[in-house]
């Protein structure tokens, strides 16, 4: 039996190991998203071992545009190379497919945010950012008359983020598209 067989270890290195394949910060939200796929463990769980993992040295916190994510630290590097040996090859594949497969979405997510305020009088605050490589490009709050709205302004940003980008830039600096 694998000392990392089961329990709080396990799912620390499962994140660590992730991480490292997936090599970009993610934030807890997206972490608890690859712990709700695999059922490592119930939420609360899952954000005690990530603070546990920062305390630790093993994950840093860095802030970013769009919030707070996660990257390995050294000593968290240096924890998944001596020991993901001990995570089952088979949960080792998954999360190596996993990876792959939602590298593409976690950076449109990181790339693209929208946050809605609610205010007092029901009018909604959208804030829109459009981040690459942790340096933000555009960053617009736009005031809505309600909820509707502004939550269909902030689903249509990932696919409408580029677009507004470039005709801000050429408008503003006169030259056409």
């Amino acid at each position: 039996m694998s000392f990392f067989s089961e329990g709080v270890t396990k799912n620390k290195l499962t994140i660590l190991y992730f991480m490292n394949k997936l090599g970009v910060a993610i934030t807890r939200d997206q972490i608890t998203t690859v712990g709700a796929a695999y059922d490592l463990a119930p939420y609360f769980e899952l954000q005690s071992a990530v603070a546990e993992m920062e305390e630790d040295g093993l994950l840093a916190a860095v802030p970013r545009p769009y919030g707070q994510a996660y990257a390995l630290t050294s000593n968290g590097q240096a924890a998944v190379d001596m020991f993901e040996e001990r995570l089952p090859l088979s949960l080792r594949d998954d999360l190596d497919t996993y990876a792959d497969a939602c590298r593409e979405d976690i950076r449109r997510q990181i790339q693209y945010t929208a946050r809605i305020e609610q205010r007092p009088g029901g009018e909604c605050l959208v804030r829109l950012l459009f981040v690459e490589k942790d340096d933000t490009l555009l960053s617009v709050e736009l005031m809505f008359p309600d909820a509707a709205s502004a939550n269909k302004a902030a689903a249509a940003w990932p696919k409408r983020a580029e677009d507004a980008y470039c005709y801000l830039l050429s408008s503003l600096s006169g030259s056409q598209p």
